[in-house]
């Protein structure tokens, strides 16, 4: 297989300019030879300039990024969104009069009868080729895009835009002798047959993250069409901190089989999306899904991996020097972080090698253990609400109850405190704060809510007491 790449989604909690540079070597070690990054609001366009994020790296630490990929042999393929997946941009309103449905529309994709958002993705194309000069592949993204949104000024037929569209981009692209990359689903959706209307040459990424079906890959790789396959190693929106690893895995067997079937398939992405949209809670982070992106190697390269705890085992062994648990990989991440602790810390505090990914998985394990404990203390008192406001809690549940909300706060804001130095050694400051934001600014609220109601409640107890 030509391309075995692992997708850097930047919507994340970035890791560090600097200590990214650290990840290629890492995932150069594991087999990865591609890295398809996808910027959104992490690189600095001064077409649209005032619209980054604060920790977005700057253009010469991209250089640096791509410096590192090219010593490493590791392709770099740029993604640039180029007709949904814009919030990022659409959101400000200086960008308003681009999005589809008029100003007042969705910020999630651009109206394609405007000529201005092609002539913005063009310019930042533009930029990105100043700063990656060197790129063979470019991916112009094109999924999830929406058919039935109303806009007076989209006369024609919906699917004939968008596929007009994504050929220009195309052309575009192959005017300068790369490469481009589109992810089929629309396609898939509604009407496969339009691939045929796209510049000769383009590549079709084939994205099935659940059930594959097989019958629309044969179709596709039967017609002609160069095909990638791209799996999903990494994505858990409801997950907190580390996310469950085995339905990911069950993913990259399905693919594993289908690149057994069809070996003229010359690609495969493992994506890691580091959230739904720009403006959704942090999902996954590179670093957290070294472990996957190990499996998704193994599996592309030998086949499928018939003895998963015989392949964590050596895993452990040669990405850590120490033995990694079964059972931890499998059912307590994200699940049961209290039986991962012993784990992660052994490997925080041991491991001979990668003793950085070690620290990210402890550091991600513990905030699991913080959400798992005050989640513990919301499911109790969610069921006991009519009994709270009904003054039927006795004394002993109340006092007890009000000590669990005051420990939920004192004891998360002493864990996070203590977590902070641990984790700003790989990722920014402003990253992190933001997660911290998602994650426990609205337990915080949820618990002094919980505060107020339980110490009602104590009241109510009291009264109900005298009447009696």
């Amino acid at each position: 297989m030509e391309i075995k790449a692992v997708h850097f989604d930047m919507k994340s909690m970035i890791p560090t300019a600097e200590y990214s540079l650290t990840l290629l070597d890492e995932l150069a070690e594991q087999g990865i030879n591609a890295v398809v990054v996808e910027f959104e609001d992490k690189f600095p366009f001064d077409v649209t300039a005032g619209i980054h994020h604060p920790a977005a790296w700057t253009k010469e630490e991209f250089r640096a990024f791509a410096k590192r990929c090219k010593e490493r042999n590791i392709e770099l393929i740029p993604l640039l969104q180029s007709i949904g997946h814009l919030d990022y941009l659409l959101k400000y309103p200086k960008f308003r009069n681009l999005r589809d449905g008029g100003p007042e529309g969705s910020s999630y994709q651009w109206c394609l009868a405007i000529e201005e958002s092609y002539e913005l993705w063009c310019a930042m194309v533009e930029e990105l080729l100043e700063v990656f000069p060197e790129t063979t592949i470019f991916h112009i993204g094109a999924d999830e895009c929406r058919m039935n949104v109303p806009c007076e000024l989209c006369e024609e037929n919906r699917l004939d835009l968008y596929v007009k569209r994504v050929a220009r981009c195309c052309e575009y692209i192959q005017k300068k002798n790369m490469k481009v990359v589109v992810w089929d689903d629309v396609f898939r959706k509604y009407g496969e047959e339009k691939f045929a209307l796209l510049p000769e040459g383009v590549i079709s990424c084939v994205w099935m993250y659940c059930k594959l079906d097989e019958e629309y890959i044969d179709r596709m790789v039967s017609s002609g069409v160069e095909c990638w396959g791209a799996s999903c190693i990494q994505a858990h929106k409801f997950f907190h901190a580390m996310s469950p690893q085995e339905p990911k895995m069950r993913n990259v067997d399905a693919w594993g089989k289908i690149h057994q079937k069809y070996p003229q398939m010359t690609g495969h992405i493992g994506t890691i999306w580091g959230r739904n949209q720009c403006q959704s809670p942090f999902n996954s982070n590179l670093p957290q899904s070294m472990f996957m992106t190990a499996y998704l190697v193994e599996t592309l390269e030998n086949g499928i991996i018939e003895d998963r705890k015989k392949f964590i085992t050596g895993f452990g062994r040669k990405f850590f020097g120490m033995d990694l648990d079964y059972n931890t990989m499998i059912n307590y991440f994200c699940y049961e972080p209290g039986y991962s602790e012993p784990i992660v810390t052994e490997l925080k505090e041991k491991a001979p090698r990668h003793r950085d990914i070690a620290e990210i998985w402890y550091g991600l394990n513990a905030l699991d253990q913080l959400l798992f404990y005050i989640y513990s203390c919301f499911s109790h008192n969610d069921c006991m609400l009519t009994t709270y406001l009904d003054g039927m809690a006795p004394r002993e549940m109340t006092r007890n109850w009000l000590e669990s909300v005051r420990l939920c706060k004192e004891d998360t804001e002493k864990g996070l405190a203590e977590l902070k130095p641990l984790m700003l050694k790989y990722f920014p400051e402003k990253v992190w704060e933001e997660f911290i934001d998602q994650r426990f600014r609205a337990k915080f609220e949820r618990n002094e809510y919980w505060r107020h109601i339980i110490a009602s409640a104590a009241l109510k107890w009291e009264e109900n007491l005298k009447k009696e």
